[in-house]
């Protein structure tokens, strides 16, 4: 996975620091060139100015881990971002990372948590875990799982503090001293290996960040499907659009949308567009083409629609519906890239195509987000965010019902 992943802490003396860094590189010149140290501060060293830990996946992979990385534009805005994670992008609820965007920089994942120190304003130091990396959606789609192992890591360094701060309290109370003294000296930050009683914690955290370097790279992968595939992924029945913008003719025959609705009554094609998308049944009379025909051409718009097969029956009862004022979101979508007069039928038909598989994900994300959730809450931010409004409901919940898993 191509990201740096940082833990930064906020030192008294200097304000929030990156402490150390971990990142993948081909380059021999970022294992052997000594890092940039613009202060000298016990609480902001960490492995030393010439010290670099590296390991080697089997692919080839290097991981290494400095103080600093080589680059001085990634390291200032690696500041930028240490003082944001740590003063203002904080989460209080403490279940996961902020993830907070700058498209000329990097994107950026921080978990801010605390470690217990004695000598500490406040008994206790923040710290921050931070993943910057350029692809904002790679970045998106793995931050559950970047968040769970940043926690994890957090409560690490957490209990190995607080066995130590526990430690030194039996000695000397500091809380009680400086109630008595009012003593407010507390001198340089401490580092991590003496918070942690741990001097190979640093070694332990190449360990980790190596992990999830390699583990992000692998747990989620990205196909890049051509047009032939995905649309045979969705239709498999369905002509397509070849490179030399021919149509491959199909089994089935469909009656093309344009014809539909001049075969019709625009109120007819509206009705019957909106039964279709919502799971309405349809009960159809005609003198002059085949009903069945023209059922099946306004079904082949549903996600997983085979002619061949048994048609799920959808599960609201017949009803008149006269016309339709406000319908959902989708059938406006039709409705406008029918009248595009710069469609063809086959390109007309693709970009249906699109539409509805659009919409089939956006059914996906709400039902799978209804059963890992208990919070009603969290469905509803989703559909505003996914911009599904109150008309969309009747298709939303027909296909959430018919068509998602």
């Amino acid at each position: 996975m191509n990201a740096i992943l940082t833990l930064c802490h906020f030192c008294e003396a200097h304000g929030p620091r990156s402490l150390f860094c971990t990142f993948t590189t081909d380059n021999d010149e970022h294992i052997t060139e000594p890092s940039k140290a613009s202060v000298q501060c016990t609480g902001c060293a960490s492995l030393g100015p010439e010290t670099v830990l590296k390991s080697t996946d089997d692919d080839g992979t290097i991981y290494c881990s400095r103080e600093s990385v080589p680059s001085a534009d990634v390291t200032s805005f690696l500041r930028q971002a240490a003082i944001r994670s740590i003063t203002c992008e904080v989460n209080w609820s403490k279940d996961g990372g902020i993830v907070y965007f700058s498209e000329a920089q990097g994107h950026v994942l921080s978990f801010t948590f605390q470690l217990c120190d004695t000598r500490a304003r406040g008994l206790k130091r923040w710290f921050s875990i931070l993943v910057l990396m350029k692809d904002k959606m790679l970045l998106l789609n793995i931050t559950p799982m970047l968040s769970e192992h940043m926690k994890n890591i957090a409560a690490e360094l957490q209990k190995l503090a607080v066995a130590v701060f526990d430690e030194e309290q039996k000695i000397c109370s500091q809380r009680a001293l400086r109630l008595r003294t009012g003593r407010n000296d507390f001198g340089q930050s401490r580092s991590l290996v003496q918070l942690t009683g741990n001097k190979e914690i640093f070694k332990l955290l190449h360990s980790h960040f190596s992990w999830i370097l390699k583990a992000g790279a692998r747990v989620f992968s990205e196909n890049l499907y051509t047009s032939q595939d995905l649309l045979k992924k969705i239709s498999p029945i369905i002509p397509i659009l070849e490179s030399n913008s021919s149509v491959i003719e199909s089994k089935a025959k469909y009656i093309p949308m344009r014809v539909l609705e001049s075969m019709l009554s625009n109120n007819v094609f509206r009705v019957m567009l909106f039964c279709t998308l919502t799971g309405v049944n349809i009960q159809m009379q005609t003198n002059f083409r085949d009903p069945e025909e023209i059922l099946i051409s306004f079904r082949s718009l549903l996600p997983e629609f085979d002619s061949s097969a048994k048609h799920k029956k959808p599960n609201t009862d017949p009803c008149i519906i006269s016309e339709i004022e406000h319908g959902p979101t989708l059938m406006k979508k039709i409705e406008i890239a029918i009248k595009n007069e710069h469609f063809n039928e086959a390109v007309l038909r693709q970009h249906v195509l699109s539409l509805v598989l659009q919409w089939q994900g956006i059914a996906q994300a709400v039902k799978s987000t209804m059963k890992s959730s208990d919070n009603k809450t969290d469905s509803v931010k989703l559909k505003q965010t996914l911009g599904v409004a109150q008309y969309d409901e009747t298709l939303l919940k027909y296909w959430m019902d018919a068509f998602c898993k």
